[in-house]
């Protein structure tokens, strides 16, 4: 009993052990059948990877091309007569006649008005009348001193009388004392012959005193005159003033043009001046020129210059384009539109464009660099800045670009590219620098 009981268990421990040698078997067998295929698998996907990596990728291209020298913007506007004036009186009156109305073209000094000025009248008449009593005052003056200089000649002329008189006394004085001395001569002779010198010593100096006084009597004279010259004078200067005044009762076209505006009528009460509370006359202006103003953006106003051409177009005229010019441009930008004031004058002949009209100004200036033109697509933003991907050698190249303007479906660059490259358009977004690829160039731009 107890050898079978042995036996038992001997059967039962080898039975067990070959039923774990199956289970291992049966899942080895199991993991074989599971491992190969997924083994298989990673080596198949390995290979295309590696032959993915080492095909050539296909991207669509075009050739860059130049962009035109020449920029261009067109700017709206207002036109604007190139002379412009309001007329005012410079004298008081009432207003006498009106000879031109709205739309007249007038000439440079054109009578265009006369103003009624009895005042302005009577006070020249006035001033010619004291201009006439000074200019009598003058000859007057002039007589006198003719006069006193024929005392004077008369007086001067008495003086050498006198000194020859005394002259001839003193001598004779002189030799009727050496006689007496002498006993040749009496003294009551001597005495007599110096009671005459003495005489003509007398004689002598009232007629020098005389001649003074004669002479005192011209300078008067001469004073006299210049007193009348500077009131002819003042009196000339006054009258010419009237005058003047009185010229201004003509009012007078500034310059040639056409009257834009009239708001006076004969009777009209005028007051001289300009200021806001007197009524104006007349507003003329210039139209054989006009000219515009327009602010002309920061990217083309580096390229104005005095002389560059421009062209107006306007909506009355959609068939003709007017020729203008660049005269003026301001010296700095406006730093709250970043455009730069520039004028423009335009011929106006025919006189066809009026002042206030609204045009549109087409400004073209020529550039100095090179730029070039590349599809927008072909653009894509990386970082802070754009690129272009170019292709070299059948491979892919990134390039940082600096963009000009934007034309919607295309862009103008700055540099970055040249027009010798050729660009991808849509390029993918795992294309990475140095890939290779296989370019195609695409039919449509």
């Amino acid at each position: 009993m107890r050898c079978n009981d042995k036996q038992y268990r001997s059967s039962g421990k080898s039975n067990f052990a070959i039923v774990i040698v199956i289970t291992i078997v049966i899942i080895g067998i199991l993991l074989a059948l599971g491992l190969i295929p997924k083994l298989s698998e990673q080596k198949i996907l390995n290979e295309k990877e590696t032959e993915i990596a080492s095909a050539s990728r296909s991207v669509k291209t075009v050739s860059v091309k130049p962009a035109p020298f020449e920029e261009s913007a067109t700017l709206p506007g207002n036109i604007g007569a190139m002379q412009y004036a309001t007329i005012y009186s410079r004298v008081d009156g009432y207003l006498k006649n009106r000879m031109v109305d709205l739309g007249d073209q007038v000439k440079e000094g054109q009578v265009i008005a006369e103003i009624d000025t009895p005042t302005i009248d009577e006070e020249l008449s006035q001033s010619l009348a004291d201009l006439a009593q000074a200019k009598a005052e003058l000859e007057s003056a002039r007589s006198n001193l003719k006069e006193a200089q024929a005392q004077s000649a008369s007086a001067n002329a008495q003086v050498k009388l006198h000194k020859a008189d005394q002259e001839f006394a003193s001598l004779t004085a002189s030799r009727w004392q050496n006689m007496a001395r002498d006993g040749a001569v009496s003294l009551q002779s001597r005495d007599e012959k110096l009671r005459a010198l003495a005489s003509q010593n007398a004689s002598l100096e009232a007629s020098a005193a005389e001649a003074r006084a004669v002479d005192e009597s011209v300078t008067a004279a001469r004073a006299r005159i210049n007193v009348a010259l500077a009131s002819v004078a003042s009196k000339q200067a006054a009258v010419q003033k009237l005058k003047a005044q009185q010229a201004f009762k003509y009012v007078r076209a500034p310059f040639d043009g056409v009257i834009t505006l009239r708001k006076v009528d004969p009777g009209v009460l005028i007051t001289a001046g300009s200021q806001s509370q007197n009524k104006e006359l007349f507003q003329m202006a210039k139209l054989d020129v006009l000219r515009i103003y327009v602010n002309a953006p920061q990217k083309i106003s580096k390229y104005l210059r005095p002389g560059t051409k421009a062209e107006l177009f306007v909506a009355e005229f959609p068939e003709r384009t007017f020729l203008g010019e660049v005269t003026n441009v301001a010296g700095a930008l406006d730093p709250q539109t970043r455009s730069r004031q520039t004028e423009i004058r335009v011929e106006n002949k025919d006189h066809v464009l009026l002042p206030g009209m609204y045009a549109q100004v087409k400004l073209t200036v020529r550039r100095n660099d090179a730029w070039v033109r590349v599809p927008s697509n072909a653009v894509i933003p990386w970082g802070d800045g754009l690129e272009l991907v170019t292709v070299k050698d059948g491979k892919a190249h990134f390039q940082k670009v600096i963009i000009g303007r934007d034309f919607g479906d295309e862009l103008e660059v700055k540099s970055g590219v040249s027009e010798s490259e050729v660009v991808v358009i849509n390029p993918p977004d795992d294309l990475l620098e140095g890939d290779p690829v296989s370019a195609t160039a695409a039919s449509n731009r």
